[in-house]
Formats: C-alpha cells, structure tokens, sequence
C-alpha cells in the first residue's frame, strides 16, 4: 500500500490572471506542504491541508520565476487566499476519495470525489506515467465548491475561476 506526502511528492497549484489590470497581476505558482495520497489497490484516498500553502513564485509563459514577487507579496497572497478564498471552507480538512481506478502500464483513470469542506464535487482525472513519475493535472472550477475567484480594485484584479492542481509522485510498476 503506497503512500506518499510532501516529503517525496508535490502537490502544485496553477492561478491564473484575469481582468482589466490583468497586466499588473501575475499568474502564481502555489504548493500545498502537507498532504497524504494512499492508494490501496484499485482505491485511492488523500488528505490535503491546504493552510500549508507556499507561494513558490510568479509565472510568466508557464515559467515559474521565483523571484518576481517580494516576501511581503508572497504573504499578502497567502493572507488573500485565508480571508477571501476559503473564507467560507476548512481548508485544513480537503479530502479525495476514489474507489474505482482503472490501471494501465502507462496511465490510471478514475472519478473520484473531492471535499473542500462544506462542499464536495466529483471530477475525472487521468494520471500519466512516464520516467519513474505519476503526474496527474485537474482543472478545478472553484464555483463548483462554493468559492468565490478572488478580486480587488472593485473586479478590475481577479483570479480566473478555473485553477489547475498538479500532483507528482514517485511510481514503481
């Protein structure tokens, strides 16, 4: 029964601009620093904390740049996502639940549930395998969870509804 964390996976999320002052803004690179995936048999259940967020950087032309953005940047984003994104979530209890994967040599198919506390939606995903790794992209619509995209300067500044979670884990076959 494998099960991986922060210590020998990642777990990234992609934001995306939007808006009038969009030019200003940058698209972000987070990482969620404490989770476990478990995956037992054709089953797989992880636990997110998404309190632990890091802003890894701005990216420009899907190029992370760490340096783009001030320490003080990096908390005022992280202060954003607390008091605006999951100002109505328990974002220290995100849950995903599968019970049917399907398994191949180079890729896994499924639909699972996911839970960002009160609310749960389920969505398909399809993870690759290729080089030792298991990467699995999702595109997340945050409405479906009752989250409000992120603005300020009155809409003019916004976050796009649509997010993109990447999850890489070492894999043996």
């Amino acid at each position: 029964m494998p099960t991986w964390t922060q210590n020998d996976s990642t777990a990234e999320i992609f934001t995306y601009k939007a808006g009038l002052l969009s030019r200003v803004a940058h698209d972000l690179l987070l990482k969620c620093t404490a989770f476990e995936l478990t995956l037992e048999g054709d089953k797989v259940h992880g636990h997110f904390d998404a309190s632990s967020l890091v802003v890894i950087g701005a990216m420009k032309n899907g190029v992370v740049n760490p340096s783009t953005l001030s320490d003080k940047d990096k908390r005022d984003v992280l202060d954003n996502v607390r008091k605006h994104v999951f100002k109505r979530h328990d974002p220290k209890k995100i849950h995903f639940e599968c019970d049917d994967l399907e398994i191949e040599d180079d890729h896994i198919e499924g639909e699972g549930t996911l839970t960002i506390p009160p609310r749960s939606h389920d969505i398909d995903f399809e993870v690759q395998i290729s080089g030792g790794k298991a990467v699995c992209e999702v595109t997340l619509h945050q409405p479906d969870w009752g989250i409000t995209p992120f603005t300020a300067l009155m809409g003019t500044l916004k976050i796009k509804p649509d997010i993109r979670v990447r999850m890489t884990v070492p894999w043996t076959s």
